[in-house]
């Protein structure tokens, strides 16, 4: 007699809350970082415990529901410990329309020899605060677009906490922003173009990968590196020509 293998099927209480993230099939389950959901979910549910990370490690792994042993256990929730900040994805329209934004903001820059980086912070589908680099017109090298935009919404919003808050930049922000991002707990980085000498979400270093570090900071990024490094190679190339 054939042995039959276990056909997992998400449970009730799941179905609903799982539609809320954009999951609406055990297939687009199966295609998911269970972890990852897990995370979404929680941000939705605060609620849900542990007891719901392992039904969906169950689910994804093909197992009965409730079958885990204690050390099974243990290393699903370590593993979660473990997990950098993912929040619900974004829909494209609306980093495609914060990061042109952002770039417009970097535009006005390009009459007074500051380098071309625009940000813009966002808090519940509003611009809360927007910033351009400063630092030749402030004689200050930290007037960077990303602190002065961090500067101004904390001011705004009469908090340090910027944790509901998205930051858009048009490029990737140097150790220093990451640093200011960081403590400002930037719920979303989301940055439209690599910058390959000093990046440190990617290019050169990786700061926000740390978990002991960063608990509430997700990066998004680049999205767009031909487009968004366009302005500040064009701001390079007129300074390298001779008597400007």
């Amino acid at each position: 007699m054939a042995i039959k293998s276990y056909i997992p099927h998400i449970p009730f209480y799941l179905q609903d809350k799982l539609l809320k993230i954009g999951i609406d099939s055990l297939a687009k389950l199966l295609n998911s970082n269970y972890l990852i959901v897990f995370q979404q979910l929680k941000q939705l549910y605060p609620s849900l415990n542990y007891n719901t990370l392992f039904d969906l490690y169950c689910l994804v792994n093909g197992l009965p529901l409730n079958s885990l042993n204690y050390q099974q256990k243990f290393q699903v929730k370590l593993a979660y410990a473990h997990l950098l900040p993912h929040y619900t994805p974004l829909p494209q329209i609306s980093i495609n329309k914060y990061l042109q934004l952002a770039l417009n903001e970097a535009t006005t820059t390009t009459n007074n020899n500051e380098v071309p980086i625009g940000a813009v912070i966002v808090k519940n589908d509003q611009v809360i605060a927007t910033g351009t680099n400063q630092t030749i017109s402030c004689s200050d090298i930290t007037q960077h677009a990303e602190i002065v935009a961090i500067t101004r919404a904390a001011k705004i919003l009469g908090t340090h906490r910027l944790s509901e808050c998205d930051l858009y930049v048009t490029i990737e922000p140097c150790l220093m922003c990451v640093g200011a991002i960081l403590h400002s707990r930037i719920r979303r980085l989301i940055f439209g173009a690599l910058e390959p000498k000093t990046g440190a979400v990617i290019s050169q270093y990786r700061a926000l990968n740390n978990i002991n570090t960063n608990k509430h900071t997700e990066a998004i990024g680049p999205i767009d590196n031909d487009l968004y490094a366009k302005a500040l190679q064009q701001f390079f190339s007129y300074k390298r020509i001779p008597n400007l």
